[in-house]
């Protein structure tokens, strides 16, 4: 079973908390990231990127593809079910005016919450 997350991307304030990214234990999960501007400042954003950090610590990433006006990736599956506070952080990168590359905007952050398939968390995996 694949999940789903719709990201709604706050731009005028980034570090507003997204919704948690709630998957189950070994299925990847497909993200939307919707609201993405064309452009923050004085560069265009080309890329988007997510990167999660599981309750087993591993870091899974995704590179998105640009599907009209929202970006879509998936992410791997987690081995371990729990929550990760660490989550799960999406970023930007781009082209400034002169053509230097901008990399490592942060766009948003969110928690990880990794369910077993009865939609439950192991207990004692709760971090």
């Amino acid at each position: 079973m694949i999940g789903v997350l719709d990201v709604e991307i706050q731009a005028a304030n980034p570090l507003m908390p997204l919704y948690p990214l709630r998957a189950y234990v070994n299925s990847p999960s497909s993200v939307r990231v919707r609201n993405v501007p064309k452009k923050i400042g004085d560069w265009n954003i080309t890329e988007v990127q997510i990167a999660a950090t599981y309750p087993d610590n591993s870091i899974k990433t995704a590179n998105c593809v640009r599907v009209g006006c929202v970006w879509v990736g998936t992410i791997e599956g987690s081995t371990l079910s729990g929550k990760s506070e660490n989550g799960f952080t999406i970023y930007a990168n781009g082209i400034d005016e002169n053509g230097n590359a901008v990399n490592g905007y942060v766009l948003g952050k969110g928690l990880v919450e990794i369910l077993e398939n009865d939609g439950t968390i192991t207990p004692g995996q709760d971090t």
